[in-house]
């Protein structure tokens, strides 16, 4: 099982449409057996393709599994619902009972910041904060059934220590940026602050979107920039897989929901998110036949 988590420093620039529509490919196209996680739990967006779920009472939402697991009450089994076959979701809350959802953010926020003091989630001197929560969560999602992808949807911008953007045991990251400086320059900070490692390296793919409909070295510049040409020492950092573009699609305004299965195979933005899938997918393949021959 790899974890692949979906990061932007900005909103709006395609994040968890990506993400989807990746998931919706490997799935049905490569066959692979995948969990979507809404770990954007202040904005969740994923969350909202699920119909109203019939609650278990002895499975939680994956924010309120958060609250148990930060206060350190006896946590349930983690709520799933399968969205497709092979797609399986798991909705960070209840979109139509806002009024419990802002109230568990209330009391998440209240050990945001003492984390460090929880002996649930104890580290070393090898591992982050960010490293010991991601792995209780990946062991507790892997429990719910067999997965080859777990996809976390990630917070936007600059967050606790809580946030597993910052931990260099998921497997694969893919940034994405939209076309301008500021998404750029904000996302470049961030990498220079990511915990380093040279036993294990972050393995990051950075995506552009959405690529504007024109050429010129204006362009060409802000992509340079994306791709840390101008900052070749702290590219050297990572696992670094280069740089990708999605182009703009107007059905996804519409849509976002259901434009990946109308939209025909030659599209543009679709042959680019199999493009990035198929990245995906063979550098996680990749890494696991060669830990098999070792």
């Amino acid at each position: 099982m790899k974890t692949v988590l979906f990061y932007s420093f900005k909103g709006g620039v395609g994040r968890t449409q990506s993400l989807l529509n990746i998931a919706k490919y490997l799935s049905k196209e490569k066959n692979k057996k995948i969990a979507i996680v809404d770990f954007d739990i202040y904005a969740p967006g994923l969350s909202y393709l699920s119909d109203k779920m019939k609650q278990d009472e002895n499975k939680e939402y994956f924010l309120k599994y958060l609250v148990d697991l930060f206060k350190e009450n006896e946590k349930k089994d983690i709520l799933v619902k399968q969205i497709a076959e092979n797609l399986t979701l798991i909705p960070a809350y209840d979109m139509q009972n806002i009024i419990p959802y802002h109230n568990l953010l209330t009391d998440l926020s209240q050990f945001l910041y003492s984390i460090k003091h929880s002996s649930s989630i104890e580290t070393d001197s090898l591992s982050t904060v960010a490293d010991n929560i991601f792995n209780v969560i990946k062991e507790d999602i892997s429990k719910t059934a067999y997965y080859d992808y777990i996809f976390f949807d990630a917070r936007t911008g600059i967050t606790e220590v809580s946030d597993i953007l910052f931990s260099k045991d998921v497997d694969f990251k893919v940034i994405i940026s939209s076309y301008n400086n500021q998404n750029i320059s904000g996302t470049n900070e961030i990498l220079k602050i990511l915990p380093k490692s040279k036993i294990q390296k972050h393995k990051i793919l950075r995506v552009l979107s959405p690529k504007p409909n024109i050429s010129s070295d204006k362009l060409k510049g802000i992509k340079a920039k994306a791709d840390l040409e101008d900052n070749v020492e702290l590219k050297n950092i990572f696992y670094w897989l280069g740089t990708m573009e999605i182009p703009y699609e107007e059905e996804i305004v519409f849509n976002d929901r259901n434009a990946w299965d109308i939209l025909k195979d030659d599209n543009l933005y679709k042959q680019s998110i199999k493009d990035i899938a198929n990245n995906i997918d063979n550098e996680l393949s990749d890494k696991s036949i060669k830990l098999d021959e070792l």
